[in-house]
């Protein structure tokens, strides 16, 4: 049931890609006016067409979505109004790129190494122990959590400090692999750091494996109104319409009980 699931999710996923809506149009166009039928139905779908890269590309869309993402997040808890027993930080890992043979961190990445690396510095400051948790494995060569660490290391993070999870190769993975990791640490609170459109799905995840993650959202992303469509709102709201449907994944999952 579960790999039926995950496949038709995986069918609804693409309908979040603009390159493929737009050439489904063209597919169920062309056999209409192939068979010489339905003129009505071929402009329908074309007034359709605009009307949905006309919502996407003004930004009104996206400027929802991002509400409904990350406004619970936009306000991180502070660390020196919270009494940590044994914290970690649990960063997740946000991808890595591939420039002339030369592997590095996606952009995104670095703004949770900064998020990170900030709540580390004020455990340690008020000498409290800390430990950071990166999870991630990426796509290349080099796993996130050890492009993670490195970088880490660079700013002053001692080695002892930081656990690498570098086998997960999604969010659901990252929940997953983490979670026994963290129960082992005995840990009495537990911070989850990742980029505010992500962090509502991660939570959620996260808390399958019986944890309560604090929200320390690193960075966000958004969309600007206006009067004519462009592709900066159009990338950033099928991006948002991706972990939307991502949540509904996990909800439905959820009811179901086949998430663990």
């Amino acid at each position: 049931m579960k790999f039926l699931l995950d496949l038709l999710f995986r069918v609804l996923q693409l309908f979040t890609e603009p390159y493929f809506l737009l050439f489904l149009a063209i597919v169920i166009i062309a056999l209409l006016k192939r068979k010489n039928k339905r003129k009505n139905l071929r402009i329908g779908i074309g007034i359709l067409v605009v009307l949905i890269i006309i919502f996407i590309g003004n930004g009104f869309l996206g400027k929802l979505i991002s509400g409904y993402l990350q406004n619970s997040y936009t306000h991180n808890s502070e660390v020196k109004n919270i009494t940590a027993q044994n914290p970690v930080i649990v960063v997740l890992g946000g991808g890595v790129v591939d420039i002339n043979n030369t592997e590095k961190l996606h952009t995104m990445s670095y703004s949770r190494i900064v998020t990170a690396y900030q709540l580390y510095h004020e455990f340690k400051k008020n000498n409290t122990p800390c430990k950071i948790v990166i999870s991630g494995k990426g796509s290349g060569h080099t796993s996130e959590a050890e492009l993670f660490s490195e970088n880490f290391k660079k700013m002053g993070v001692s080695d002892s400090d930081i656990i690498k999870e570098d086998k997960s190769m999604n969010t659901y993975q990252n929940a997953k692999f983490s979670s026994p990791i963290i129960k082992k640490l005995a840990s009495g609170s537990v911070y989850l750091v990742t980029s505010g459109f992500h962090m509502k799905r991660s939570v959620s995840l996260f808390q399958i494996f019986g944890l309560k993650p604090i929200p320390q959202a690193s960075d966000f992303i958004d969309t600007e109104i206006t009067a004519f469509p462009n592709s900066y709102n159009a990338a950033f709201t099928f991006v948002m319409l991706k972990e939307v449907v991502g949540i509904w994944q996990v909800q439905l999952y959820n009811n179901l009980g086949v998430n663990k």
